[in-house]
């Protein structure tokens, strides 16, 4: 009897949990699809017209060409964000990887490059707005500089042009350390015998990296992708703090965009259905990120 009742005691724990996501999360998932399917302003759920693909007609087909220009363009800049982060911060991370793995103060230096991620993201964020404002620290250091070419007058964020700049370069800051950290714990795991085994064949330092480094890091390398992708494709709070998708929508991300349909347009159903196909859009590019690394281990 003892032994019986030892057997369910840790499903008994667990049963609060996921009574807990089965009422919040699930239902909410739920709710979120078939909202996607309904014209509802959010006020009174009986007033809620089903449409069907009516709301994704709106924004995919260009049944209203401004919707769906918002979209695409704020698909766009995800992407752009994406990509940037992949390409910059995978060498940055990996290159500072392999300074760290030879220095003595490997310990304290992965402490300083962790501490962004565990510091409040909001007060960051205002603190890299103020950082782009017309009289902020990067302006100020052109001009003193003499470059005043690269000056923005009306400040980074403030123009159309370089917006979607600042927005980039705070996801690179932010996404830089826990790529570093992953691939920091890579190297660290690679079993030294190989590199001796390598170097009495006369393997170049090199060649070492190309063939013995790189392709036991690529593992590490679909993950810190993956997580990069996700990130982008879920940035909201930078852009509602430092721009809040302008100006004149030149740095708008689908995040942004979903709020302002949902709670200042009061279109809860077409916010609905744009998130569920933002959902699909990180999935596919996941997805396929798995695919094209695996061909390749």
């Amino acid at each position: 009897m003892i032994k019986s009742r030892n057997k369910w005691m840790p499903y008994l724990f667990l049963l609060p949990g996921v009574l807990l996501f089965l009422a919040i999360g699930v239902y909410s998932v739920g709710f979120s699809i078939m909202l996607s399917f309904y014209n509802w302003s959010g006020i009174d759920f009986s007033t809620a017209r089903f449409e069907g693909l009516a709301n994704f007609r709106q924004f995919l087909l260009g049944d209203d060409p401004i919707v769906t220009r918002n979209f695409y363009n704020a698909v766009l800049h995800n992407l752009i964000i994406a990509v940037s982060q992949v390409v910059v911060v995978v060498p940055i991370a990996l290159v500072l990887a392999f300074v760290l793995q030879n220095t003595k103060a490997a310990t304290w230096y992965r402490t300083i490059y962790f501490l962004p991620m565990i510091a409040s993201g909001v007060a960051i964020f205002y603190v890299w707005k103020g950082l782009f404002e017309p009289s902020g620290a990067f302006n100020s250091l052109f001009l003193w500089m003499g470059l005043d070419f690269l000056a923005v007058p009306g400040g980074m964020l403030g123009s159309s042009s370089t917006s979607l700049l600042g927005i980039i370069l705070t996801s690179i800051w932010g996404g830089l350390p826990g790529t570093l950290i992953l691939y920091y714990a890579g190297l660290t795991s690679i079993d030294p015998t190989l590199y001796e085994a390598a170097s009495v064949d006369g393997a170049k330092k090199t060649t070492m990296i190309l063939k013995i480094t790189w392709p036991l890091l690529k593992p590490i390398t679909l993950i810190a992708v993956i997580q990069m992708v996700n990130g982008a494709f879920q940035a909201f709070e930078n852009v509602f703090i430092m721009t809040g998708g302008g100006p004149a929508g030149s740095s708008e991300v689908i995040g942004t965009l979903v709020y302002r349909t949902a709670f200042l347009n009061n279109d809860y159903g077409l916010a609905s259905a744009i998130g569920w196909v933002s959902f699909l859009i990180t999935g596919t590019i996941a997805i396929f990120s798995i695919r094209s690394f695996k061909a390749d281990i």
